[in-house]
């Protein structure tokens, strides 16, 4: 019998060439979960646990999803344990943190049937999902049906963006790179993510200067936070941090967008700093000016400086990536950098992903 790595790592490969055989109806179903999935994270991930389960014990009724329902499995340690890790390779920006089932809305101990009480805030995801449990209910050989097309449609629209630097022209500037970044950034998404991403590129930069940059020796660069990740919680004191082998902090930059910088702004990074030992803490913002009116921020950063030993610079987030780009031997590598950041990034939809692939095919274009 097949091992749900093994179930997974099958029907993603059978899913690049085929999206199994259902009718209009069963694929509407699964078009509603693909078209809301970035929004809809864990009923994506409790679906593909479902269908995993179904077809590697046939005999379970994978809507008891929980060992306190009449013959139930738990749901939650089948996701932890083999789904949320597969998703995290293949969909990064999809997965969860670590499982479907810590979502008040589908945790409950109530099987998922057509009488499930949880608020799935989409009705027409919950409709789709449950529809699809009850088909497979009564259909069980369904089951390889949706997950083949699932993967397949998954595929097809949030896969990574491929690395683009060997397509592109060695004649690419530095003022391309930074006029690709500002319509990313400033483009109207409707969507939310788009704060998230002068924070990506800042990072991307960082990601190059912490290993060719020699003021950057012996220090590290943090891994990533997610975007809603409070510093108190993670105990952090930027969105990014440059630490020593021990974990005490060097350098730390906060990232605004489209917000000027104020003294309150100032204020607050102080607090947060008081017992931190740490050289530089940079407040960037894509806003123009950076600072807001009628902010006079000279006498706290001096008195920063002066009484915690800490210099806070306050700058453009386009002109920091412009210098450091200028002290890279090939600026082109951030390109690739950005791109893999971007699309494994959570925060970051799909039509972050199809503007930024607008632009890069843009650039050898006359």
């Amino acid at each position: 019998m097949s091992t749900p790595n093994e179930i997974l790592e099958k029907f993603y490969i059978t899913a690049q060439t085929t999206q199994g055989e259902l009718n209009a109806e069963q694929l509407a179903w699964v078009e509603t979960i693909i078209t809301y999935a970035e929004n809809q994270k864990a009923v994506l991930t409790v679906l593909i646990t479902s269908l995993t389960k179904k077809i590697e014990t046939p005999e379970q009724d994978i809507r008891q999803h929980k060992v306190e329902l009449p013959n139930g499995y738990s749901g939650r340690s089948y996701d932890t344990q083999h789904i949320t890790p597969f998703m995290r390779r293949k969909f990064p920006r999809l997965s969860m943190s670590e499982s479907g089932w810590l979502t008040r809305s589908l945790e409950q101990v109530h099987a998922f049937d057509f009488n499930f009480p949880g608020k799935i805030s989409n009705k027409s995801v919950k409709q789709a999902f449950l529809s699809i449990l009850h088909n497979v209910e009564e259909q069980p050989n369904n089951a390889t049906e949706y997950l083949l097309a699932i993967f397949h449609r998954l595929s097809q629209q949030y896969q990574q963006i491929p690395p683009i630097l060997q397509k592109l022209e060695n004649t690419i500037t530095i003022q391309q790179i930074l006029d690709l970044l500002s319509e990313h950034f400033f483009t109207s998404y409707q969507v939310a993510g788009g704060a998230r991403l002068p924070v990506l590129a800042i990072y991307a930069i960082y990601t190059l200067m912490i290993t060719s940059n020699r003021r950057y020796e012996g220090k590290q660069l943090a891994p990533l936070k997610s975007h809603t990740t409070a510093d108190t919680k993670s105990h952090g004191i930027a969105d990014i941090e440059v630490i020593y082998s021990d974990g005490t902090f060097f350098e730390a930059i906060e990232v605004k967008h489209e917000k000027p910088v104020t003294i309150s702004m100032i204020e607050y990074v102080v607090e947060k700093i008081r017992y931190q030992q740490i050289e530089r803490y940079y407040i960037l913002t894509t806003a123009d000016p950076n600072i807001a009116p009628n902010q006079e921020i000279a006498p706290i950063l001096r008195h920063t400086l002066q009484n915690q030993g800490c210099e806070i610079i306050v700058n453009g987030v386009l002109p920091t990536i412009k210098y450091y780009l200028r002290l890279l031997d090939n600026p082109m590598i951030f390109l690739n950098t950005y791109t893999n950041i971007l699309s494994t990034d959570t925060a970051i939809k799909a039509v972050h992903i199809s503007k930024w692939q607008t632009l890069l095919q843009s650039i050898n274009k006359p």
